[in-house]
């Protein structure tokens, strides 16, 4: 019964991830994201054309869906705990009977743990194709596809290799330039000079947010600078029906 409870309070949103909720109930990654699918592919189904995907981990699982960007509807489909690998292979289970008018995704930090040692060559150039990857399967179906920057990690946070936030968003940047995603930083009032680093006081336990509304609004007038979501300025996907 209790276990059943907490795996419902995490089908509503996952919103005390930095809390622990995952690993306190003894979840992997791979086994929340199988229990995430069901949930966000429901939504698609309800959602009407036009709306605004959101990809990746928790950054942006915590967003608000009643929080509309650009006037349009949301379909939240953050995975807490995903790396770009775990993403790479979701993207391509999430059934989009309506055509979406965009597709944000924000993944890489939970690429980015020293175990992992991000700034190797090898980890970069898989975090690089997973991304490539993911960019490919949403190009198929939407417009207009945004990825945004590595959020900062707070200095204190031990267990990142924080100058890899940087690196890696600049490798993001680098890879929209090359395969039609456009790049946007909605994170970028909260970071240090050294674009890694938070400043303080914009984080809540160092890596998740202290504000993901303050988050939207930004994304929101990154993405809409004039108030409404704006013609892709890169070469539509093919349409769904």
């Amino acid at each position: 019964m209790i276990a059943s409870s907490l795996g419902v309070l995490a089908l509503c949103g996952g919103l005390a991830f930095w809390a622990g909720t995952k690993q306190s109930r003894g979840l992997s990654s791979e086994t929340y994201a199988e229990q995430r699918l069901p949930q966000i592919n429901t939504h698609l189904d309800e959602v009407r054309k036009g709306f605004i995907f959101l990809a990746g981990d928790s950054h942006v699982e915590l967003f608000n869906e009643t929080y509309r960007l650009c006037g349009r509807e949301i379909v939240n489909g953050g995975i807490s705990g995903a790396k770009s690998d775990l993403y790479r292979d979701l993207a391509s289970r999430l059934e989009f009977h309506s055509r979406p008018e965009a597709i944000v995704l924000t993944i890489g930090t939970n690429n980015l743990t020293r175990k992992r040692n991000p700034l190797a060559p090898a980890s970069q150039n898989a975090y690089e194709r997973d991304v490539s990857q993911i960019v490919a399967t949403f190009r198929k179906v939407a417009p207009r596809v945004i990825v945004t920057a590595v959020p900062p990690v707070s200095s204190f946070k031990d267990g990142f290799e924080i100058p890899a936030v940087a690196a890696y968003s600049e490798m993001l940047r680098d890879l929209c330039a090359r395969e039609g995603c456009e790049f946007v930083d909605p994170y970028d009032s909260a970071r240090e000079r050294d674009r890694s680093t938070a400043q303080p006081g914009t984080m809540r336990d160092g890596v998740h947010m202290a504000s993901y509304r303050a988050v939207q609004a930004r994304l929101g007038a990154l993405l809409c600078p004039v108030g409404i979501l704006e013609p892709a300025p890169v070469k539509a996907a093919e349409a769904l029906q």
